[in-house]
């Protein structure tokens, strides 16, 4: 077992043990703290791949202040197989090595630490180490990779290029019956796992050359049976144009997210644009399904990531993803197991150039508690 792997599985062990100590403190209103734990396993029809065993820990701990709460939230995952499931398809499992070190490999870090001020009007106002991706382009169904859909096809809009925790605010707005709730979101441009050494201290290099701004603003209408989410994107920082290196330009776009629940059926459609002149994911579109049974939880989603012409080349093509899960209790009301099977395809336009354009089907069971 690699040392990252030891770590993670010492730090459940700490967590699960002090368990009773965080219900009681969470019942006198001081840090609370909650999380949970994920292990997976995956195999695929691919002779070039081999079977992978990952696993992740969640926990997030607030703490009251006199203006608002204070949030951290720790992270910790194993290292990803070099030649495992998530290598040669990484959207395969959005939960594998989501914390990783300059050289690849898994370990601990403070992935969120923020402060979320009370204004008047119940508007909030947070500053710190935040996750944009968090705040927009959210579902009820397709957010959760610990609960819902594994695939990262189903986590986030793949044409959105959100930045990695990083430096930044977001404010927030509520709606009533006549406006929607707004989320505005400012902040660096690059995250954590953007920066070269993927350490603390290059985050705060705001004014470097390479680096610019991502702004991102959503208007929520949430009903008790709909919700539509609109919104649009802008990252400053230069990219080169397709066709023409010397030149640079912003990346940007717009998005919706429309969903439907109604009993034990929901439904979730994702939509989304970018400028194609910069971006290779260029359009975007997936629709989910999920409906609760007497004896667990059943889901099915299908998504296509069309790649823009001035990059198409060689092998290069526009994909297609699919999911099914069937997630059953596990034991406890804090526990599930969810076998899936995904029909994964890569475009190979992968920015490490590692990626070979190749399709594949991929079996999985995850297992998951939380505390």
């Amino acid at each position: 077992m690699n040392r990252p792997a030891l770590i993670l599985l010492l730090a459940m062990l700490i967590l699960r043990s002090a368990s009773p100590f965080a219900q009681e403190v969470t019942r006198n209103d001081a840090l609370a703290w909650e999380g949970g734990v994920t292990a997976v396993y995956q195999v695929a029809d691919d002779d070039q791949v081999d079977p992978e065993f990952t696993a992740s820990a969640d926990l997030f701990i607030t703490l009251p202040g006199k203006t608002g709460e204070w949030l951290m939230y720790i992270e910790a995952s194993t290292s990803p197989d070099v030649n495992g499931v998530s290598a040669l398809y990484p959207t395969a499992n959005a939960d594998a090595g989501s914390v990783l070190n300059e050289d690849g490999d898994g370990g601990i870090q403070i992935s969120e630490l923020n402060y979320t001020f009370q204004l008047k009007d119940d508007r909030t106002l947070m500053l710190g180490l935040i996750n944009p991706s968090a705040w927009l382009d959210r579902s009820r169904i397709t957010n959760d990779e610990n609960l819902h859909y594994l695939s990262g096809n189903f986590k986030n809009n793949a044409t959105i290029e959100f930045p990695d925790y990083t430096l930044g605010g977001v404010f927030r707005w509520p709606g009533s019956e006549s406006r929607p709730e707004v989320s505005l979101v400012i902040s660096s441009s690059d995250g954590k796992a953007d920066v070269p050494d993927r350490s603390y201290q290059d985050l705060l290099k705001l004014t470097s050359d390479e680096r610019g701004a991502f702004l991102g603003i959503g208007a929520s209408w949430l009903r008790d049976r709909s919700s539509v989410r609109l919104g649009a994107w802008l990252r400053s920082d230069d990219h080169a144009v397709a066709g023409s290196p010397d030149d640079t330009e912003m990346n940007y776009g717009i998005y919706g997210v429309f969903g439907w629940q109604d009993a034990a059926n929901a439904v979730n459609i994702r939509l989304g644009l970018a400028n194609e002149d910069v971006s290779v994911a260029t359009r975007f579109a997936a629709v989910a399904y999920q409906r609760e049974t007497r004896i667990g939880l059943f889901g099915i989603g299908v998504s296509r990531t069309a790649i823009s012409n001035n990059f198409r080349q060689g092998d290069q093509d526009s994909t297609s993803a699919a999911e099914m899960f069937f997630r059953f209790p596990g034991g406890t009301s804090h526990g599930h197991i969810t076998p899936s099977v995904q029909y994964v395809e890569n475009p190979g336009f992968d920015a490490s150039g590692s990626i070979p354009s190749s399709s594949a089907v991929v079996a999985g069971v995850r297992f998951h508690g939380s505390f």
